[in-house]
């Protein structure tokens, strides 16, 4: 049972109910067409991984319902290289995937495919990482962009050549580095953050190493389930 804490009076839902999925698409309809939302999973104290060093073991059957209904109103997802690596990803049903890598290096990537999950692929890298990433991925398109002066592709050049593409609904799912980026740049509508009741674990704070900025939150949805897990909707604008 998930409970729904806010709004108030929210209700409660049994996600094994055949409707279930149709109610969260109602509760995690987005403010606008044109979004970006970062998608995270925490322990308690702010780590972003379980004890295999991955977010799968973190994760609940709940959350990856949550994380599908997400994706499902999303036009892209939008994943840093290093989580690709270091969890694989199954591409979504429905939506694009974006893949962020300055370097091209997908190497040992476990990018997989289930039956009927033909979703295009972007990764969006350099032109010296634009060989390396078509012969990691070969059925990816290739969008070549200019670093900054850290040695980063701007947060703000991967926004807009996604939505020159016409995907303007954005699921952004980290990993950490990618979403504080994308904080710092002040890009972020809207952050979806899933709550574990787990203390510890490998040392992989949800928000990478360096400091995060200040960004008061708006809550527009918590929901609670038996487990005392919590699914939040905290928006980032007015």
């Amino acid at each position: 049972m998930l409970r729904r804490v806010l709004p108030v009076a929210g209700g409660e839902l049994d996600i094994e109910h055949p409707d279930a999925r149709r109610t969260l698409l109602d509760w995690y309809a987005p403010h606008s067409p044109e979004h970006v939302r970062l998608t995270l999973v925490s322990t308690v104290d702010g780590r972003a991984a379980g004890g295999d060093g991955t977010s799968e073991s973190l994760t609940s059957r709940t959350d990856r319902m949550v994380l599908g209904v997400i994706r499902q109103h999303a036009d892209v997802v939008l994943v840093g290289a290093e989580t690709v690596r270091r969890e694989g990803l199954r591409r979504p049903r429905r939506a694009a995937l974006a893949i962020v890598s300055a370097s091209g290096d997908l190497g040992g990537h476990r990018l997989s495919t289930a039956e009927g999950r033909t979703s295009p692929v972007i990764v969006l890298t350099t032109e010296a990482g634009a060989h390396r990433a078509a012969d990691a991925v070969p059925d990816a398109a290739i969008e070549t962009l200019t670093t900054g002066p850290d040695g980063r592709i701007p947060v703000a050049a991967i926004i807009a050549a996604l939505r020159a593409r016409e995907l303007v609904g954005i699921a952004a799912e980290g990993g950490p580095a990618l979403a504080a980026q994308l904080l710092a740049a002040d890009l972020v509508d809207e952050l979806c953050l899933t709550v574990m009741p787990r203390l510890g674990g490998p040392d992989l704070p949800v928000l990478g190493d360096g400091a995060a900025p200040v960004t008061p939150l708006t809550a527009r949805q918590l929901l609670v389930d038996a487990e005392g897990a919590q699914y939040g909707r905290w928006s980032l604008r007015p």
